[in-house]
């Protein structure tokens, strides 16, 4: 399967306010295997008795993270609808376990190493994540104490410090539980097809809440860690679905979607036209008519809506200017395309500005008593 970057290429670019997979509901589970063999590479399992019968038959036992790991992925509710997992021998890196996998497929989005990682492996492997054209999202495990965690030298501090936003960390007792937590978000994926969703607030199936103090929770989330914790007698929730660059899970999530979906536009609107498209400004209207009812599916489901454009002035958007419905396109004219681009048959390119709706996390109630 090649890839359709050469002809619809998509760069997303990530404004902070002043300051292509097939599959984003599938998890990928990474394990390293003492009997390796490129048969053991990946099984695709689409509910909880095949992820066990596939753990079985690779040899791990009740009493394996791995088993634990594909057991509590499908018990997440929300239940996810497919699970990959891959063998990897103990030779090959995380990162090179994962594009031995994207070798074969791309319908995957969330990725969880069942292996034992150092802060610096996770540092490295983070790193890889980022410098890939196919878009993955890394879910990992934070265990040990709090002060481990948050040290200069622990996996929060380094992850926070490369601005990752391809890795989720979660503080918890085991991978098994961070694999409930990838788990949950493949779910709520594949249940909100028609609504948008946020990982804040949810709660983990089969995952026991950390005991820790409001000061301890507060470390971690400085890190832009995250915690499963109870509050009050009756809620368990997961806080606050937070990458490490300090991005939302589902800002991340959306944005690739979004770049995912308008890069298949391009390629279906240059395959299925009958006639050739020419390098005149009224092709340039065929694809921004084509993104924007794609957008607009976006707007609608809550992912985009109308606000003020609040990061540097960019094309015909300047700081403070309202962007209708969550979205504005542009395109230089052919009178400006230079010789080397008409002579190579490239497009103009067109510019998105997106504004995401974002989401409540937090809320003031004031009662006024008259007595």
């Amino acid at each position: 399967m090649l890839s359709i970057n050469t002809i619809a290429h998509v760069v997303v670019n990530t404004v902070r306010a002043s300051a292509s997979p097939a599959s984003f509901d599938t998890g990928l589970l990474l394990v390293e295997d003492s009997q390796f063999a490129e048969d053991r590479r990946l099984y695709a399992c689409d509910n909880a008795s095949a992820a066990e019968a596939a753990m079985l038959s690779l040899g791990f036992t009740a009493a394996d993270e791995p088993y634990k790991a594909a057991m509590k992925y499908f018990a997440a509710s929300p239940a996810p609808g497919r699970l990959l997992i891959s063998c990897h021998p103990s030779s090959e890196t995380p990162a090179e376990a994962l594009g031995a996998v994207l070798d074969r497929t791309a319908s995957f989005y969330g990725v969880l190493c069942c292996d034992t990682l150092s802060a610096s492996d996770w540092l490295e492997f983070s790193s890889a994540a980022e410098r890939l054209t196919q878009p993955v999202m890394l879910f990992v495990p934070v265990t040990g104490t709090v002060s481990e965690a948050v040290a200069d030298n622990g996996i929060l501090h380094k992850l926070q410090g490369s601005s990752c936003k391809r890795a989720l960390p979660f503080y918890c007792a085991s991978v098994s539980d961070c694999a409930a937590l990838m788990g949950t978000a493949m779910g709520l994926e594949l249940s909100h097809k028609g609504a948008a969703f946020a990982l804040c607030y949810k709660t983990l199936q089969g995952v026991q809440p950390s005991d820790l103090t409001q000061a301890q929770v507060d470390r971690i989330k400085e890190k832009n860690g995250n915690v499963y914790v109870a509050r009050g007698y009756t809620h368990l929730l997961l806080e606050n679905g937070t990458v490490s660059n300090g991005q939302r899970y589902d800002e991340i999530l959306y944005v690739d979607k979004i770049a995912d979906d308008l890069q298949n536009a391009a390629v279906n609107l240059l395959a299925e036209n009958p006639d050739k498209l020419p390098q005149t400004d009224d092709s340039t209207a065929q694809f921004i008519n084509r993104f924007s009812s794609i957008l607009m599916g976006y707007t609608d489901r809550g992912v985009l809506a109308s606000a003020a454009w609040r990061g540097t002035d960019t094309g015909p958007v300047k700081n403070g200017d309202i962007i209708e419905n969550g979205f504005l396109m542009w395109a230089d004219s052919y009178d400006d395309q230079s010789d080397a681009d008409r002579a190579a048959h490239r497009a103009m390119p067109i510019q998105v500005a997106l504004t995401l709706a974002g989401s409540i996390e937090s809320i003031v109630i004031t009662v006024n008593v008259m007595a």
